[in-house]
């Protein structure tokens, strides 16, 4: 037995409808609003959808619990600090193997100073049992291969006094240092401060524990700018066929108006849905304006 009312007994009425819809959506999260058709339908003389793009909206900023690990920081929304105090500490420092090149060129010393030269004198001198002459360091008594060092006394050839103000030319060449190295040495210990290092290398950083915590919510309301974000739709009958693919309808923060009556005219009863996607984060919103015929028992 039909559902429909007795013909004899029924009268078509208008029946005008308009209701909206709103919800956040994204590239990977799509949203769906649906349309229902009654069996009580007789024609749909006027199916109109309005669709806006508004800024995504969220009525609350929070951050999660964490912390008791190592981690590096990254931005957020909304930004915050940690205040972090570095205690007392030193730094292991290891120096390698290594050597230094120092050149050094030529130096005169100051003049002055009171001092004195050690002297001995060297003779051409051929001694007993040797055919050739040989340069021998003699004293002032002649004797065979003795060496008299003259640093001081009287009547000697050499005799010494003190020096008058002088100065001596020391050439000192490329000279590098003996390898080393190898050992830690410990800096003082320090910290609990902040501090700035001097410019130049050495630059290094600390790893910073942050202890498990929470966050304060942060209320309020939260809108992102859509600027060049763009909003598509598609129209789906109750058998999920496809009616009308619109393709993109909105681009940035608009709104565009679809007259969705001829998809009607052929009415199948039941729930009928539109699909909307978004290429990123926005907010939709959904306005519907419907004219339709149904029975109504008098």
């Amino acid at each position: 037995m039909s559902d429909m009312p007795d013909y004899v007994r029924a009268v078509y009425t208008s029946v005008k409808n308009t209701w909206q819809d709103a919800e956040n959506l994204d590239d990977t999260h799509g949203y769906t609003s649906y349309i229902w058709i009654p069996e009580e339908t007789f024609k749909v003389d006027v199916m109109k959808l309005w669709v806006f793009a508004e800024k995504f909206r969220a009525y609350s900023k929070s951050a999660l619990s964490g912390g008791a690990s190592v981690v590096t920081s990254t931005i957020v929304t909304p930004s915050h600090t940690h205040s972090v105090t570095i205690p007392n500490h030193t730094h292991n420092v290891t120096i390698p193997d290594h050597t230094h090149d120092v050149a050094i060129g030529t130096k005169t010393s100051a003049a002055g100073g009171s001092h004195k030269h050690c002297m001995y004198q060297f003779v051409s001198y051929t001694p007993v049992g040797y055919s050739a002459q040989y340069f021998w360091a003699k004293n002032v008594n002649n004797s065979d291969r003795e060496v008299d060092v003259l640093c001081g006394g009287s009547g000697d050839i050499y005799t010494y006094e003190i020096a008058a103000d002088h100065t001596h030319n020391v050439v000192i060449g490329t000279v590098t240092s003996a390898s080393g190295g190898g050992t830690t040495v410990t800096s003082a210990s320090g910290g609990g401060t902040t501090v700035t290092s001097a410019s130049g290398g050495g630059s290094h950083s600390h790893d910073v524990s942050i202890p498990a915590h929470t966050h304060d919510i942060d209320y309020g309301i939260y809108e992102e700018a859509i600027t060049g974000r763009t909003l598509s739709a598609i129209l789906y009958d109750p058998d999920g066929n496809v009616l009308k693919d619109f393709g993109v309808v909105l681009t940035g923060e608009d709104n565009d108006t679809l007259n969705l009556s001829e998809y009607f005219a052929t009415l199948k009863y039941g729930m009928y849905k539109v699909v909307l996607s978004a290429s990123s984060r926005l907010r939709a919103r959904l306005v519907f304006y419907e004219l339709c015929k149904m029975y109504a028992q008098y």
